[in-house]
Formats: structure tokens, sequence, C-alpha cells
């Protein structure tokens, strides 16, 4: 019988793009700096199968993934490396060596005897690129550098075996997860055929058995893995040496026949010791596209969905921060966080844009305006286009907008007037009013936070109601000429949650008694529009004052989210004539993101902050009890009443006798004065 060396069909990685984003995800999610080893399978079919591929997708690194139907298992190990220069330096010999004696430990104990699927041993070295979506990798699938198998004949097809029949009956009594690796005895003598799991090798009676195993080649060659298959038995049962062995390649066809199935005769007639794992050598490392050895490259920016690519991309400098800067920072709650917007203009698209910045994906604007030229210099979300169309409106091309920067934002725009008081209500327009309060209720309780950001003061009177009402978080931005204010308002739920500590030389607010923006005034909110020129109309500022102020707003909201207490955390202001020890000094309490104030107060012109807190007023005519009360108990009804004349808040809340108390004026007579004669000249 003629010999020849036994050729082996290596394996040919195939990796789903699933599998990448699935490593992305874990590098910046849990990962992070760590550059660990992380455990993975594989999988690979021997029914119709193609090349000799292992497959690797999203499910390779489930803990306790199964693979797919007709397919069998495989081991993995992941390195992935932090940077380039890391993956290109590490000792690619010392890690091929590394992992082939976990494959020799595995096979010198007997767990391969109780889980052959750790025979398909492989490992990923790889460096994930993913500001730019590349993945650089190579895949290697170790085996010891033993003596070379020496093939009797060539290969022999199943179906032409005397037996063939009885032999396909015992195989088709395998149950699918043994089919990886088993034995098949088959006595002739006793007319015995039957299928048998690895475990129960005797080695006495080598000369019956046919090792088989599931063979994901299609060529005359058996796949890989029969190579640390033949290690095994040979290392494991000496007496094996110089015998001829069996190995019976199992490969189904699409009608999962078993007629294409190989037999090989093999010898090894020299003994190599694997327990002096010191002096193995390994093999295993696959070529690249090119059939040399490196490693590959995939570049995902094509071949992923756009919008999960964008998505990944926006999320890139959050998950960052979790890194190093701010390990605990909590982006869940802020990609759940619903933000409702009141005005989509200079303020309005600025704070959209640093909300979509922090990965806030719910966003909902409400605006009556329409795209003027004068606006796309100042409002960042529209262009010259829109306002030469002439019929586009804010709010829903805002909204548009939004979503073309980040597609997997949830964004709406409702075009509506928001009621102010102060601002009569004809018969004509009472019906279109009512609708527009119920949407604005829907919309202020389907939202977790409200943001102020309209050009007027009254049109801010009704969301902060309603924010009060509901037990919203309301974030208020205001602009001056060259000065902003940003402030959350104090929120109107029951608990108190817990005080904050007294600090020497600091005054300390709780959260549910914080002012709102209306709390600092004694007077209801009139008609701004009415009686002015342009100027004093328009919101005329600074242009960079808006985008600060925008960005403070955003800032604040973050901060509070991130704060155990959220809105019910407190806010510290100095106190005047107190001074702080040096212990003391400057030791106001921060939270994740830092200190958290009630409100700031800048100026350009001087380029200062401030940093005030100011506690609830009692006659406060948008948050405090008697108007809640009037709100909860006659609805609309109260609300029509307030938009009819301002004077019905001062008169409910009792503002109008504070002011005619403090608004007295002393009439004199001209003759109580002694006017002297140089006086008059």
């Amino acid at each position: 019988m003629s010999e020849s060396i036994l050729q082996f069909a290596p394996w040919e990685s195939f990796v789903s793009p699933t599998f990448w984003h699935k490593l992305a995800e874990l590098k910046l999610d849990h990962d992070r700096l760590s550059d660990a080893q992380r455990s993975i399978s594989g999988h690979y079919t021997n029914r119709k199968a193609t090349g000799c591929l292992l497959e690797a997708d999203y499910t390779s690194f489930n803990s306790s993934g199964q693979p797919p139907k007709f397919s069998h298992a495989a081991v993995g190990t992941i390195y992935n490396k932090n940077t380039i220069e890391e993956f290109k330096a590490l000792d690619k010999l010392t890690l091929l060596s590394d992992e082939g004696k976990k494959l020799l430990a595995d096979m010198c104990s007997d767990r391969v005897a109780s889980d052959p699927s750790l025979l398909t041993r492989f490992f990923v070295l790889s460096f994930a690129d993913l500001k730019c979506h590349s993945y650089y990798y190579w895949f290697a699938f170790p085996c010891p550098l033993t003596p070379t198998l020496k093939l009797q004949g060539a290969g022999t097809r199943l179906k032409d075996l005397s037996n063939s029949s009885k032999y396909v009956e015992a195989l088709q009594t395998l149950p699918p997860d043994a089919q990886n690796f088993f034995i098949l005895y088959a006595n002739d003598q006793e007319d015995v055929v039957e299928a048998r799991s690895l475990s129960s090798l005797d080695e006495k009676e080598v000369e019956h058995y046919y090792f088989g195993f599931a063979d994901p080649s299609e060529y005359e060659h058996p796949a890989w893995l029969m190579r640390n298959y033949a290690a095994f038995l040979l290392q494991r049962y000496p007496s094996f040496i110089g015998k001829s062995l069996r190995f019976l390649g199992l490969r189904y066809n699409q009608q999962m026949q078993m007629d294409d199935s190989l037999i090989w005769n093999v010898v090894q007639t020299e003994a190599c010791d694997l327990n002096e794992t010191e002096d193995v050598k390994f093999v295993g490392w696959e070529l690249n596209k090119n059939g040399k050895m490196g490693p590959r490259m995939v570049c995902m920016r094509d071949s992923m969905d756009p919008a999960k690519l964008a998505e990944n991309s926006v999320n890139l400098n959050l998950k960052l921060m979790k890194w190093r800067l701010v390990p605990d920072l909590n982006l869940e709650i802020i990609s759940q966080t619903k933000c409702l917007l009141f005005g989509a203009g200079t303020l309005g698209c600025a704070v959209a844009r640093n909300l979509l910045s922090w990965g806030f994906k719910h966003i909902t604007l409400l605006d009556n305006g329409k795209v003027g030229f004068s606006n796309p210099v100042r409002q960042n979300l529209y262009t010259h286009a829109d306002a030469v169309a002439g019929n586009r409106m804010k709010a829903t091309t805002a909204a548009l907008r939004l979503r073309d920067i980040n597609p997997s934002a949830e964004t709406v725009g409702h075009v509506l007037e928001i009621p102010m008081p102060g601002h009569t209500i004809g018969e004509s327009l009472r019906a279109q009013t009512e609708q527009n309060l119920l949407l604005i209720e829907q919309q202020v309780q389907a939202h977790d936070v409200i943001f102020l950001l309209t050009d007027s003061r009254e049109s801010r009177w009704l969301p902060t109601l309603l924010g009060a009402a509901y037990e919203k978080i309301v974030i208020n931005s205001a602009l001056g000429f060259d000065s902003y204010l940003v402030m959350r308002h104090g929120s109107s739920r029951d608990e108190a949650g817990d005080s904050g500590r007294e600090i020497v030389g600091l005054k300390c607010i709780n959260g549910n008694q914080l002012g709102c923006y209306f709390c600092n005034d004694v007077t209801a909110p009139g008609n701004s529009l009415k009686d002015r020129t342009l100027d004093q109309q328009c919101t005329v500022t600074r242009p960079g004052v808006s985008n600060i102020a925008a960005s403070y707003a955003v800032e604040l909201l973050v901060a509070l989210l991130q704060h155990p207490q959220r809105e019910l955390a407190p806010a510290y202001y100095a106190q005047t004539g107190r001074q702080q020890s040096s212990e003391d000094s400057g030791k106001v309490p921060e939270g994740l993101l830092g200190i958290l104030p009630h409100s700031v107060r800048g100026m350009l012109c001087n380029y200062e902050n401030i940093l005030p807190a100011t506690q609830k007023f009692a006659q406060c005519i948008a948050c405090s009890a008697p108007v809640l009360g009037a709100f909860k108990n006659e609805g609309h009804a109260f609300l029509f009443k307030t938009f009819e004349t301002a004077k019905y808040l001062e008169d409910l809340t009792g503002i109008s006798e504070f002011k005619r108390l403090n608004s007295e004026i002393i009439d004199f007579d001209d003759a109580e004065f002694d006017i002297s004669e140089d006086d008059e000249d």
C-alpha cells in the first residue's frame, strides 16, 4: 500500500459585521481601557460545506450561546489591544505558544474527553479603531507541531464501503450535540455497528474504531481540526503509535445525506511527548488574503447600517468620558429622558443641538414662527433655503434637521401659539386656544424636562405653571443684550428628600424650596409686544450670548440628572457678612459633574458669572399654592381668566394689595415748602 503525507485543509475565518459591532459596543461600554482577554466562541458546519470556514458573529460573545442549526461550536479567545502600536508590537510567537499550551493542558487532562469541542480552539488578536470604524485582526488556530501522519492509500467514500448502509443507520443515531467528535464502532465478525461517544473509547478495540468528526472541508483533505484530533488520540493513547487508525470525516450534502463523507487510513510511526510543553512548537496563524503571514483589516464604514454608524459615532465622545474622566456617568438616563422645548428660535436651536451632543434622543419643540431671512445666521437648524420657501415652520423644520443630524433621534415639532396672561383671546380664537392648551398639557405630561426658551416673559408663564403642576424638571434660559440667566426651577414634588448639609459661610436651599423664574417678580406678566419699537420686540443680543446660555442650560440639566436627588438637589450660595474658615473655604458639595447651582447669571461685558440662589415666593404668580390650587380646581376656566387680564393673578396671589401699600404717593402742597428767592432764580 502506497503511503504519502496527509495534508490538512486550513481554517478560513469568516467574520460577520455583527461581530465587529458587538466588539465596539463591549469596548466602549465595558472593557474601556482594559485589554484583558475575553472568551468567545465560533461555529462551523459540515452541511454542504464550502471552503473550511470557521464563522464568528455577535453571538460569539455570549457566555452560554448555542451554535446555529447544523453547526458545531469552537472555543476561542480574543485579545483586543488599545492601540495599533500594541497590536503590531505584541510577540505573536509567544501568544501562539501560550494558547497552544492551553490546548495541550486540555488534551493531557480529561477535559477533551468530556468536551471534545475544546479541540477546535482558536483565538483572535485585534485592534478596533472605533473612530474610523476599522478593525485590524489576525486569527490563529493553534496546533502542536507533531510528527507527520502518513496516509495509507487514498481517501475512501463512505458510500463505497460494503456495509455503508449499516454505517449510515448507526450514524443517524448520533444526537446533534455529539456529532463534532465521536466513535463509530464496526465489528464485522459480530455484525455490530454503532455510534458511541468519545468518552467510551477503549484502546484495546482500536481496530474496530472509526474516529469520526464533523468535517467542514469540501476538499479531498480533512479539515485542520483533524490534526488536533489525531494529536490528542496519539498523546492520550501511546499504544496507537505505529497502528493504522481510521478517521471518518462526516460530511452532509444539501439533502442531509452522508454519501460524500470520507475515510482516511493514517499511521504515525514516531512518538511525541506533548507533556514536555516547553519543547513543543505550535503552528496555526491564518494567512491573509494575499497568502502571506500577516493580519487583515476590515472597514465597516460602508457595510454597516449608516444609522447605526451615526449612533455609534455620536455616542463615541460620551462613552470615552466613562473610560477615565467620569466612570460613573449614567448615559442611559440621558438617552431615556424626554425633553420638551418651548421655543425653536435662537435659544431653542442651540439647546437642541447641545442635547444631541449629550446623547438625548427624545426632543419635542413647540413654536408658531416661520423661518425668516434673519434666522439662519443665528439659529443653526435653519438654512437660507428654508427662508426662501416662505412657509417652513420653525418647530417642524427644526425637528427634521435634528433627525438629519442624528437619524436615531426621536424628534417632533408642533406648530402652535402659547397662550399668555394679559393677551386677550376673542371668541373666534377660543376653540383653537382650547386645542392648543390640550396639546401643550399633553406634551408636558409626556416629557420629563421642560425648557423655557421663548422670546417674551409672559410666554414662559404657562409652561412654568404646568411644570410645577405636573412635577416636571424645568430649565429656564433668558437673554439680555450682553447678559443671560440660566436657572432650574424648584421642585414641586411632595417629598423633601435629604436636606443639604450646612457649611460655614454658605446658605443651603433644598431643591423643593428653590424659586422659579417668576418668584422674584412682584407683578404679573403683561403684553411685552404692545407699544414697542422693533428693537424692543425682538431679542437683540450679542451673538455669542445665546450659545453660552444654551450650553449652560443643557449642562445644568445633565448635572441635575446625574445627581442622586435629581431636581431635589440643594443649592448653595454665599452669605454676605460671613467669612468661611480656611478649612471650609471652597467646599461646596459637588455632584458627579461638579457643583449644582440654582441659577447662573452672566455678563459678557466683564466675562463674569455669579451663582445666586433664591427661595420660593409664597405669592408667586406661577408656582405658588393659590395659583396651583386654582388651576387644579378650575382647569382651563382659570387659564382663560388669566389670559383676559394679568391683574387676575395679582389679585389671586395678593400682589395687588402688596403693590398698593408699597406704591403710595404722598402729595405735598407748595405752600408747605419754604422757597427762597435765590432758589427761584
